[in-house]
């Protein structure tokens, strides 16, 4: 009787650590039927996108250590609402990160060695797949990478056991390896959902690893063989990719082919539906072919800013018309950060382009983003033969802490392409709008709006309501009341609109972010350039934020009560050295960037920025009363 006593009452605490996943919207695993997938009787057609995001830190670009942590529970399922919205019923990641035999072990290493995983890491992975079952996602999981192997690949195995890179394809040992990742991969049991991955359904296929073009079919044909040893339920993607070449391999456990089409890719410029429709009459046993990676990234020749969208939607279409495509999925789409805004994600290879985010935004007009995001929406829904619905009314955002100066962020809503920022003198209002439709695809990595409005010793509370075409959201949480002892003036240079005076010389400019913290916008000057600004109140402090290419020729700050004389300031400096850019066209180059931080003394309402050389303004916050 004690015995049983204490089973039942043990029984909750263990009902209680039993996962508890959401329902799941897939019913069947994707199978292949000649040269169609099949989502049980039906065909499964798609258009979807790469979000890389969803398993790794984003910044490889800069490896800035502030921004190389593992997507949040939160930023993941941003992601897989916004998917769900666009009907993008397709995702692919990118490989899983490795630790060099050299490298400090990190959190977002999912294998810190040949055989060593880290659970911490593979935990995201659970959160990802119970996140598409929920939405009724598809994912394709890459398990490491040639191209790409900077994060840990092919050659990381290799270096393990003193390997060429190249013996990665036939010494047995680290092809005993890479098995070894097999097993431990496809046998993981979901801490979530309590499923092994192998019998999840939100898996759509494994891929032996990202753009692997040098394996060989011998290679190939092994691994896949293995991969089918030990899970009889989820397809086999081909890794290699490039159109052109004698690559489509259809050996008996390959279920799928995959190309990747990019503008500056030899023979195929901006013809994608001819190249696929070649590619297509290459394959000599039938197999769905799907194109993993296609990025309509403008780069002045084949892709400008006059036929971006023409000839996506060309291409969109012929997809969707041509059943021997079964999808595409964009290179690539990010999604909202936990602490406000957006993740960003600078394209090396193309000046000012950045991975895209939904609804798309003004800020990215560059690259077209809000066209090139509405085709996407469209095709995705129109190759399952399915009108294309209204956009859902967003959710509610969720506004963060604000401290003593108001300075507003908060965790944005998917598919809301504005926020309406409401003030009140306590939460129980009365509530008025103090700005309309602020977009937080603006601003990268810092807070989203200023309350320049507000009164010094008074108190606020504060609610953002988001907005799209279809409607408004119910108001976020309220925050406050807050009391205001300075107000910030913010100048993220995305025009000239708020500079009350300038030299002829300057220009705005958001070429390569990646070279500049993935900031989006700056003002690029050179000797004797200037700008300058005027308050309402006397100044208190200013901040400057400026990079600089080669030399680093100091910007001199000045004040001024009449704006006729004009006094130096004398700034605390401090100086960040960015990484270069290991590849792509912006690769080699480097940039420093100088925070300048100054008191004003009394009295003082204009503020000028002298240049001393070439030198690009980022950010000007200006305090006062």
């Amino acid at each position: 009787m004690k015995k049983t006593l204490t089973l039942l009452c043990l029984a909750p605490l263990l009902a209680a650590a039993e996962p508890n996943p959401a329902p799941s919207r897939l019913q069947n695993f994707i199978t292949r039927q000649g040269a169609k997938l099949m989502d049980g009787d039906q065909e499964f057609r798609f258009v979807g996108a790469n979000m890389p995001g969803l398993v790794l830190p984003y910044d490889w670009t800069l490896m800035l250590p502030e921004r190389l942590h593992l997507p949040t529970p939160w930023e993941q399922e941003d992601g897989f609402k916004t998917l769900d919205q666009m009907n993008l019923r397709v995702v692919r990641t990118w490989n899983l990160p490795m630790r060099g035999a050299q490298e400090e072990a990190k959190p977002w290493h999912f294998l810190t060695g040949p055989g060593q995983f880290n659970e911490t890491a593979f935990k995201v992975v659970d959160s990802m797949l119970a996140l598409g079952n929920k939405y009724g996602v598809r994912v394709i999981l890459p398990l490491t990478a040639e191209s790409g192997d900077y994060l840990g690949g092919i050659g990381t195995y290799a270096s393990y056991r003193g390997k060429k890179r190249a013996e990665f394809w036939t010494d047995p040992q680290l092809k005993e390896d890479y098995k070894t990742t097999l097993r431990f991969v496809l046998g993981r049991v979901n801490t979530i959902t309590g499923v092994r991955y192998c019998d999840d359904k939100a898996i759509l296929a494994w891929q032996f690893g990202n753009e692997m073009d040098s394996a060989p079919d011998a290679w190939l044909a092994e691994m896949a063989a293995y991969m089918k040893s030990l899970d009889k339920n989820h397809l086999v993607s081909d890794t290699r990719h490039v159109p052109g070449k004698a690559q489509m391999y259809t050996g008996k456990d390959i279920d799928l082919v995959n190309r990747h089409l990019y503008s500056n890719y030899k023979g195929v410029g901006s013809a994608w539906p001819a190249t696929i429709a070649r590619e297509i009459t290459t394959l000599k046993e039938p197999r769905p072919l799907y194109i993993g990676e296609f990025g309509p990234y403008i780069d002045g020749k084949e892709l400008t800013h006059d036929n971006v969208v023409v000839k996506l939607r060309e291409f969109l279409d012929y997809v969707c018309a041509d059943k021997a495509v079964s999808g595409a999925l964009i290179w690539s789409m990010y999604f909202h950060h936990q602490e406000g805004g957006f993740y960003w994600h600078q394209i090396m290879t193309y000046p000012a382009v950045w991975s895209y985010h939904y609804p798309g935004f003004p800020s990215a007009d560059t690259q077209r983003e809000i066209e090139i995001m509405a085709a996407m929406r469209e095709a995705a829904f129109k190759i399952q033969g399915l009108p294309v619905p209204p956009v859902p009314v967003p959710d509610a955002p969720e506004l963060l802490p604000i401290g003593a100066v108001p300075l507003l962020t908060w965790r944005g809503s998917a598919g809301a392409t504005g926020y309406d920022v409401e003030r009140a003198p306590q939460p129980a209002g009365p509530w008025a709008v103090i700005a309309a439709n602020v977009c937080d695809g603006d601003v990268a990595y810092r807070p989203l709006f200023s309350d320049v409005t507000a009164k010094t010793g008074a108190s606020y509370c504060y609610r953002v309501v988001a907005r799209n075409a279809s409607g408004s959201s119910q108001p976020s949480n309220v925050v406050g009341p807050v009391a205001v002892q300075r107000v910030c003036f913010v100048d993220e240079l995305q025009d000239f609109s708020r500079v009350s005076a300038k030299s002829s010389g300057l220009q705005l400019n958001n070429e390569y972010n990646c070279l500049y913290a993935e900031y989006l916008f700056r003002a690029k000057g050179s000797t004797n350039d200037f700008v300058t600004y005027q308050v309402p109140a006397p100044m208190e402090s200013v901040k400057v934020v400026v990079f600089f290419a080669k030399d680093t020729a100091d910007l001199t700050l000045q004040v001024s009560r009449d704006g006729t004389t004009f006094t130096d300031l004398q700034p605390q400096r401090t100086e960040r050295k960015l990484a270069m850019p290991h590849r792509g066209a912006a690769g080699g180059q480097s940039r420093t960037m100088v925070t300048y931080e100054a008191s004003v003394p009394p009295g003082q309402t204009q503020f000028k920025i002298l240049w001393r050389g070439a030198a690009e303004l980022d950010r000007v916050e200006i305090f006062h009363p």
